[in-house]
Protein backbone atom coordinates (compact mmCIF):
# COMPACT_ATOMS: atom_id res chain seq x y z
CA UNK A 1 0.00 0.00 0.00
CA UNK A 2 2.95 2.43 1.05
CA UNK A 3 4.66 2.33 -2.46
CA UNK A 4 0.90 2.70 -4.44
CA UNK A 5 0.59 5.90 -2.50
CA UNK A 6 3.72 6.88 -3.23
CA UNK A 7 3.38 6.78 -6.98
CA UNK A 8 0.20 8.63 -6.81
CA UNK A 9 1.76 11.57 -4.90
CA UNK A 10 4.52 11.87 -7.72
CA UNK A 11 1.92 11.68 -10.72
CA UNK A 12 -0.20 14.04 -8.83
CA UNK A 13 2.66 16.75 -8.08
CA UNK A 14 2.79 19.89 -11.25
CA UNK A 15 5.85 19.70 -13.43
CA UNK A 16 7.66 23.39 -12.82
CA UNK A 17 9.04 22.80 -16.57
CA UNK A 18 5.66 22.60 -17.98
CA UNK A 19 4.74 25.84 -16.47
CA UNK A 20 7.38 27.92 -18.38
CA UNK A 21 7.36 28.95 -22.03
CA UNK A 22 10.35 26.63 -23.98
CA UNK A 23 11.81 29.15 -26.76
CA UNK A 24 14.15 27.51 -29.13
CA UNK A 25 17.16 29.42 -31.25
CA UNK A 26 18.73 27.48 -34.73
CA UNK A 27 21.92 28.88 -35.03
CA UNK A 28 23.81 26.35 -37.20
CA UNK A 29 22.74 23.07 -38.61
CA UNK A 30 22.62 20.73 -35.39
CA UNK A 31 23.03 23.34 -32.78
CA UNK A 32 19.75 24.42 -30.79
CA UNK A 33 19.73 27.10 -27.85
CA UNK A 34 16.84 26.58 -26.14
CA UNK A 35 15.44 28.91 -23.13
CA UNK A 36 12.87 28.75 -20.91
CA UNK A 37 10.71 31.66 -20.03
CA UNK A 38 8.03 31.98 -17.17
CA UNK A 39 4.52 33.00 -18.81
CA UNK A 40 4.02 35.19 -15.44
CA UNK A 41 7.36 36.61 -16.21
CA UNK A 42 6.42 38.01 -19.61
CA UNK A 43 3.13 38.86 -18.70
CA UNK A 44 4.66 41.21 -16.13
CA UNK A 45 7.30 42.32 -18.73
CA UNK A 46 4.50 43.01 -21.08
CA UNK A 47 2.99 44.92 -18.67
CA UNK A 48 5.31 46.82 -17.93
CA UNK A 49 6.21 48.05 -21.15
CA UNK A 50 2.77 49.45 -21.84
CA UNK A 51 2.22 51.65 -18.95
CA UNK A 52 5.95 52.62 -19.61
CA UNK A 53 4.46 54.12 -23.02
CA UNK A 54 1.30 55.33 -21.62
CA UNK A 55 3.44 57.13 -18.71
CA UNK A 56 5.93 58.64 -21.28
CA UNK A 57 2.71 59.90 -23.34
CA UNK A 58 1.59 61.37 -20.13
CA UNK A 59 4.10 63.05 -19.14
CA UNK A 60 5.58 64.30 -22.48
CA UNK A 61 2.04 66.11 -22.95
CA UNK A 62 2.06 67.46 -19.46
CA UNK A 63 5.99 68.30 -20.31
CA UNK A 64 5.23 70.64 -23.37
CA UNK A 65 1.61 71.94 -22.03
CA UNK A 66 3.52 73.41 -19.40
CA UNK A 67 6.43 74.79 -20.76
CA UNK A 68 5.22 75.34 -23.92
CA UNK A 69 1.54 76.40 -23.85
CA UNK A 70 1.13 77.92 -26.98
CA UNK A 71 1.59 74.43 -28.80
CA UNK A 72 -1.89 73.96 -27.52
CA UNK A 73 -3.72 76.99 -26.17
CA UNK A 74 -1.83 79.37 -28.48
CA UNK A 75 -2.79 78.18 -31.81
CA UNK A 76 -6.02 78.16 -31.03
CA UNK A 77 -5.19 81.84 -30.20
CA UNK A 78 -2.99 82.30 -33.13
CA UNK A 79 -5.77 81.16 -35.56
CA UNK A 80 -8.40 83.63 -33.59
CA UNK A 81 -6.90 86.57 -34.66
CA UNK A 82 -6.10 85.48 -38.42
CA UNK A 83 -10.18 85.30 -38.52
CA UNK A 84 -10.41 89.01 -36.68
CA UNK A 85 -7.80 90.05 -38.77
CA UNK A 86 -9.83 88.88 -42.16
CA UNK A 87 -13.12 90.10 -40.82
CA UNK A 88 -11.86 93.57 -40.05
CA UNK A 89 -10.29 93.71 -43.80
CA UNK A 90 -13.20 92.50 -45.25
CA UNK A 91 -15.18 95.49 -43.30
CA UNK A 92 -12.66 97.89 -44.57
CA UNK A 93 -12.97 96.31 -48.32
CA UNK A 94 -16.52 96.62 -48.13
CA UNK A 95 -16.48 100.26 -46.93
CA UNK A 96 -14.26 101.03 -49.42
CA UNK A 97 -16.85 99.45 -52.13
CA UNK A 98 -19.48 101.45 -51.11
CA UNK A 99 -17.41 104.96 -51.16
CA UNK A 100 -16.03 104.29 -54.16
CA UNK A 101 -19.71 103.55 -55.91
CA UNK A 102 -21.02 107.09 -54.47
CA UNK A 103 -17.94 108.33 -55.76
CA UNK A 104 -19.13 106.83 -59.13
CA UNK A 105 -22.62 107.78 -59.12
CA UNK A 106 -21.20 111.89 -57.88
CA UNK A 107 -18.97 111.20 -61.18
CA UNK A 108 -21.62 110.05 -63.08
CA UNK A 109 -24.15 112.99 -62.06
CA UNK A 110 -21.67 115.57 -62.43
CA UNK A 111 -20.64 114.86 -66.42
CA UNK A 112 -24.45 114.81 -66.89
CA UNK A 113 -25.05 118.11 -65.74
CA UNK A 114 -22.29 119.56 -67.68
CA UNK A 115 -23.47 118.17 -70.77
CA UNK A 116 -26.78 119.45 -70.05
CA UNK A 117 -25.18 122.94 -69.15
CA UNK A 118 -23.03 122.78 -72.25
CA UNK A 119 -25.49 122.93 -74.49
CA UNK A 120 -25.87 126.20 -76.80
CA UNK A 121 -29.03 127.22 -76.90
CA UNK A 122 -30.31 127.13 -80.89
CA UNK A 123 -33.42 129.09 -81.95
CA UNK A 124 -34.44 130.42 -85.38
CA UNK A 125 -35.17 133.92 -83.73
CA UNK A 126 -31.47 134.05 -82.84
CA UNK A 127 -29.64 137.43 -85.18
CA UNK A 128 -26.82 139.45 -84.61
CA UNK A 129 -26.75 143.10 -86.02
CA UNK A 130 -23.49 144.50 -86.70
CA UNK A 131 -22.37 147.88 -87.83
CA UNK A 132 -21.15 148.56 -91.58
CA UNK A 133 -17.85 147.71 -91.66
CA UNK A 134 -17.95 145.35 -89.21
CA UNK A 135 -15.32 146.18 -86.28
CA UNK A 136 -16.26 143.34 -83.21
CA UNK A 137 -17.93 139.77 -83.21
CA UNK A 138 -19.36 137.19 -81.02
CA UNK A 139 -18.02 134.21 -80.94
CA UNK A 140 -17.84 130.97 -79.19
CA UNK A 141 -21.16 131.89 -76.89
CA UNK A 142 -22.57 129.59 -74.45
CA UNK A 143 -25.40 130.24 -72.50
CA UNK A 144 -25.97 128.57 -69.18
CA UNK A 145 -29.23 128.86 -67.54
CA UNK A 146 -30.41 127.34 -63.97
CA UNK A 147 -33.41 129.39 -63.09
CA UNK A 148 -33.05 132.60 -62.13
CA UNK A 149 -29.00 132.52 -62.33
CA UNK A 150 -27.70 132.57 -66.07
CA UNK A 151 -24.37 132.02 -66.81
CA UNK A 152 -22.64 133.75 -70.24
CA UNK A 153 -18.89 133.37 -71.65
CA UNK A 154 -18.34 134.30 -75.30
CA UNK A 155 -15.18 135.43 -76.87
CA UNK A 156 -15.50 139.41 -78.29
CA UNK A 157 -12.99 139.70 -81.78
CA UNK A 158 -11.43 141.79 -83.40
CA UNK A 159 -12.78 142.19 -86.82
CA UNK A 160 -10.77 145.36 -87.78
CA UNK A 161 -8.30 144.64 -90.93
CA UNK A 162 -5.74 146.68 -89.94
CA UNK A 163 -5.89 144.91 -86.65
CA UNK A 164 -5.94 148.21 -84.12
CA UNK A 165 -6.67 147.75 -80.73
CA UNK A 166 -10.17 148.95 -80.21
CA UNK A 167 -11.98 148.64 -76.75
CA UNK A 168 -15.57 150.03 -75.38
CA UNK A 169 -18.52 148.79 -73.42
CA UNK A 170 -20.71 145.47 -73.18
CA UNK A 171 -24.34 144.98 -71.40
CA UNK A 172 -26.45 142.25 -71.24
CA UNK A 173 -30.01 142.43 -71.45
CA UNK A 174 -32.61 139.78 -70.00
CA UNK A 175 -36.24 139.87 -70.73
CA UNK A 176 -39.04 137.11 -71.03
CA UNK A 177 -40.16 136.27 -74.60
CA UNK A 178 -43.71 137.37 -75.55
CA UNK A 179 -43.92 139.93 -72.70
CA UNK A 180 -45.07 143.71 -73.21
CA UNK A 181 -41.08 144.50 -72.34
CA UNK A 182 -41.77 146.44 -69.35
CA UNK A 183 -39.40 143.90 -67.07
CA UNK A 184 -35.77 144.09 -68.39
CA UNK A 185 -33.07 143.34 -66.70
CA UNK A 186 -30.07 144.53 -67.48
CA UNK A 187 -26.17 144.14 -66.36
CA UNK A 188 -23.99 145.48 -65.52
CA UNK A 189 -27.05 148.21 -64.35
CA UNK A 190 -27.85 150.82 -65.91
CA UNK A 191 -31.64 153.09 -66.54
CA UNK A 192 -32.84 152.09 -69.72
CA UNK A 193 -34.32 155.03 -72.52
CA UNK A 194 -35.86 153.78 -75.32
CA UNK A 195 -35.03 149.69 -74.34
CA UNK A 196 -31.17 150.60 -74.17
CA UNK A 197 -28.98 151.41 -71.94
CA UNK A 198 -28.76 155.38 -70.95
CA UNK A 199 -24.87 155.88 -69.71
CA UNK A 200 -22.56 153.21 -72.29
CA UNK A 201 -19.86 153.72 -70.08
CA UNK A 202 -21.45 151.68 -67.14
CA UNK A 203 -20.91 148.78 -69.04
CA UNK A 204 -18.23 146.18 -68.69
CA UNK A 205 -15.42 147.65 -70.46
CA UNK A 206 -13.20 145.64 -72.62
CA UNK A 207 -9.62 146.67 -74.63
CA UNK A 208 -8.78 144.02 -77.12
CA UNK A 209 -6.24 143.48 -79.54
CA UNK A 210 -7.25 140.30 -81.03
CA UNK A 211 -9.61 139.47 -79.08
CA UNK A 212 -10.90 138.63 -75.29
CA UNK A 213 -12.84 135.55 -73.32
CA UNK A 214 -15.90 136.86 -71.45
CA UNK A 215 -16.98 134.74 -68.40
CA UNK A 216 -19.82 136.48 -66.78
CA UNK A 217 -23.22 135.06 -64.19
CA UNK A 218 -26.21 136.56 -63.11
CA UNK A 219 -29.21 136.43 -61.21
CA UNK A 220 -32.82 137.67 -62.01
CA UNK A 221 -34.36 139.23 -59.30
CA UNK A 222 -37.17 136.51 -59.57
CA UNK A 223 -37.05 132.72 -60.47
CA UNK A 224 -38.88 131.92 -63.72
CA UNK A 225 -38.85 128.91 -65.99
CA UNK A 226 -40.61 130.95 -68.62
CA UNK A 227 -37.97 131.33 -71.92
CA UNK A 228 -35.45 134.32 -71.97
CA UNK A 229 -34.60 136.83 -74.39
CA UNK A 230 -31.13 137.67 -74.08
CA UNK A 231 -28.99 140.77 -76.01
CA UNK A 232 -25.94 141.55 -76.34
CA UNK A 233 -24.90 145.07 -76.74
CA UNK A 234 -21.46 146.48 -77.71
CA UNK A 235 -21.20 150.10 -77.60
CA UNK A 236 -17.67 151.14 -78.86
CA UNK A 237 -15.74 154.20 -76.11
CA UNK A 238 -17.88 157.26 -78.17
CA UNK A 239 -21.19 155.35 -77.21
CA UNK A 240 -21.73 154.22 -80.65
CA UNK A 241 -23.91 150.64 -80.59
CA UNK A 242 -21.24 148.23 -82.98
CA UNK A 243 -22.65 145.29 -82.25
CA UNK A 244 -26.39 143.69 -81.16
CA UNK A 245 -26.30 140.04 -80.34
CA UNK A 246 -30.08 138.35 -79.67
CA UNK A 247 -30.17 135.14 -78.29
CA UNK A 248 -33.36 132.83 -76.97
CA UNK A 249 -32.35 131.03 -73.34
Amino acid sequence: MGPDREGKGAIARPSKNKERLTIMIFKEVGKVKTFRISPRLLLGASLFLILYIVATIFVTNAYLAYFFPFRSEGMDQIQEEKIANLNRELVKTTKSLERSKQHIALLEDYIREEKEQNREPVSTGDYTESSSPEIVGIEELKVRRDRSTINVNFRIVNKQSNEEPIGGYIFILASLRDSDQSKVWVYPGSPLKDGLPANHRLGHRFFIQRFKSISTQYTLSKSTDRPLILEILVYSRDGELILKKVVEV
